[in-house]
């Protein structure tokens, strides 16, 4: 098995948190190539999100053999709901796992939204929990991150 830091012909797509861009230091420490990040503003109009991800991969699916997405917080949680939807490897970095509670207050539209966490996608995802930086709720993490399968 090739993993995508050796192989040039998969792109990584990352998707930044809310009220950052591609200019956060969890993008920027990623050196290989090719890679992208789109800069959104989730406050603004958080369905539109999804059609301007939705297009992107899309676009980079056809141009690329191999689209593997990566996100932190809430762009983990848009990074794993699109891996599920487009069979996808990802990696999830401290992903905001229930974006309907634990954003409401920030974004209120997302407050009476379905926002699941699936966890059944076939193609291997990996999380990362950071300590340091943002500390993901645990009884949240729990309520979800158990029982996962062996691609997880």
């Amino acid at each position: 098995m090739m993993f995508p830091i050796e192989n040039n012909d998969t792109f990584l797509l990352f998707f930044h948190g809310l009220d950052s861009s591609c200019e956060t230091s969890k993008y920027t420490c990623i050196t290989r190539e090719p890679k992208y990040c789109q800069t959104v503003n989730y406050r603004d109009n958080f369905e539109a999100v999804f059609e301007i991800y939705d297009a992107l991969i899309k676009e980079k699916i056809k141009e690329y053999p191999r689209v593997v997405l990566a996100g932190h917080s809430l762009g983990g949680w848009f990074a794993n709901h699109f891996a599920h939807k487009y069979n996808l490897r990802a990696l999830l970095i401290a992903p905001c796992i229930y974006p309907s509670e634990v954003l409401a207050d920030r974004i209120p539209q997302v407050a009476d939204m379905k926002t699941s966490f699936p966890t059944s996608n076939p193609e291997m995802t990996r999380v990362m929990v950071e300590v340091d930086d943002e500390c993901l709720d645990v009884a949240v993490a729990r309520r979800t991150l158990v029982n996962l399968p062996a691609n997880w």
